[in-house]
């Protein structure tokens, strides 16, 4: 007997409305089409030309089949592609890869890079890959000549960047430190969470509001999604609120035509440095065998979110981090320091620039940069010679946020006021 076709897996979309964020499941593919239909609707002419442009840039890069395969290895399509369309700071993650790509073009190695995020389904790769690009483009903007996956001459094996400039040459391992297995079930919880109690929400035209609590045994996530239903159930009946509190979950289901409420779950914090600290010796001893020189990390487990240390003043934070950093990076000859980033996140709340330096000639920035994101890079040399070469790093980064209206200059797009507005 012939098993029936398997069903088409669903596609998470994100949704942006004036009151609620939220993932919608359709029975679509994920195709490049579908997301210039979502860009098209943009009121921003400016912003849906160079969405639009970013798209078609992508598709040319990574094939048109791209996001299908991707959705179907890793359950999700990346999110600057899945939301860029409607969510600001997605945008401008979108334009940054699609111009990088575009700026470094002719540079050797970046073919290379190209099909390994094409072949490389992974969230981590795809960050990896990201990364050299984004250090490759800032350095092309200050005049470096770029080479990526380049061998030294002593040694068989590529670094991810190589810059060069007046007779100097700076080789660079790139990473990242992704969520570990822990926070990332906890997240895959979250989104099977929020999309159970979204379609209770759709269905019966409810609000659901308060604290989901805890993760909680399978049992019992299955008693609360029930008392979910059956409350929305008896408020769509009643116009009536109704609470719910049940294995450390706190929620209000609301009537119809209320516009204001919020679910929210606990955090699960990072386990902060060691994870962090293992990671950066393993690829300070990989750089080395490839010819040595610097570190770049994006550190996007939660360290940076949720831990006392990201609490902390900057300049606590760099004197904490260099500190922890030398100790780790002092055990593996030919490694010059490291750059230690947030990546460029949503700048949620307030944010000013802000810089710090340590007597040891490290520094710490805080820049708030375009489409409403801030990073924070922290730069640690180990050695002299790593000392003498800080200050390019710094001026790398701490010019960032002109780095896009130069980049969309060069591929004839709109200035970034007129993408993003005056920020």
């Amino acid at each position: 007997m012939t098993p029936p076709p398997t069903p088409p897996a669903r596609l998470k979309v994100l949704i942006i409305g004036t009151d609620e964020v939220g993932w919608r499941g359709d029975d679509l593919r994920p195709t490049w089409d579908m997301y210039r239909r979502f860009a098209e609707s943009s009121a921003n002419l400016a912003r849906r030309e160079a969405v639009l442009w970013a798209l078609d840039q992508l598709e040319s890069l990574m094939g048109p089949d791209w996001l299908e395969r991707y959705y179907d290895k890793a359950g999700h399509v990346p999110a600057e592609v899945n939301l860029g369309p409607a969510h600001v700071v997605a945008a401008g993650n979108l334009l940054d890869l699609a111009l990088r790509y575009h700026v470094l073009a002719g540079a050797p190695g970046s073919g290379k890079v190209r099909k390994e995020m094409r072949s490389d389904l992974r969230d981590e790769r795809r960050w990896h890959s990201a990364l050299q690009l984004e250090v490759g483009a800032l350095a092309a903007r200050e005049g470096f000549s770029v080479a990526l996956e380049a061998r030294s001459p002593t040694s068989n094996l590529p670094s991810d960047v190589v810059m060069r400039r007046d007779g100097q040459e700076l080789r660079v391992e790139t990473f990242a430190v992704l969520r570990d297995e822990r926070a990332q079930e906890a997240t895959a919880y979250w989104d099977r969470f929020s999309s159970r109690t979204l379609q209770i929400s759709g269905e019966f035209n409810v609000g659901i509001s308060g604290d989901t609590g805890p993760r909680v045994s399978s049992d019992d996530y299955e008693q609360l999604l029930q008392l979910i239903r059956a409350a929305a159930v008896e408020v769509a009946a009643t116009g009536q609120e109704r609470a719910i509190e049940y294995a450390g979950a706190q929620l209000r289901i609301l009537p119809p035509g209320q516009e204001e409420y919020e679910l929210t779950g606990a955090i699960e914090e990072s386990q902060g440095w060691p994870r962090t600290e293992s990671k950066l010796i393993r690829k300070a001893e990989q750089a080395a065998r490839a010819g040595g020189g610097w570190l770049r990390a994006d550190i996007r487990d939660g360290m940076w979110q949720f831990t006392p240390w990201a609490r902390a003043h900057l300049c606590v934070k760099i004197e904490e981090v260099a500190r922890l950093t030398t100790v780790a990076l002092r055990q593996v000859p030919g490694i010059e320091g490291a750059v230690l980033s947030n990546g460029a996140g949503f700048a949620q709340g307030e944010f000013h620039g802000e810089s710090a330096r340590t007597a040891h000639g490290c520094y710490g920035i805080r820049r708030l940069i375009a489409a409403a994101r801030v990073r924070e890079t922290m730069i640690i040399p180990v050695t002299q010679l790593g000392r003498s070469q800080a200050t390019l790093w710094l001026r790398m980064y701490d010019t960032e946020e002109h780095w896009l209206d130069w980049a969309l200059a060069r591929a004839g797009l709109p200035t970034r006021e007129r993408i993003f507005g005056r920020q």
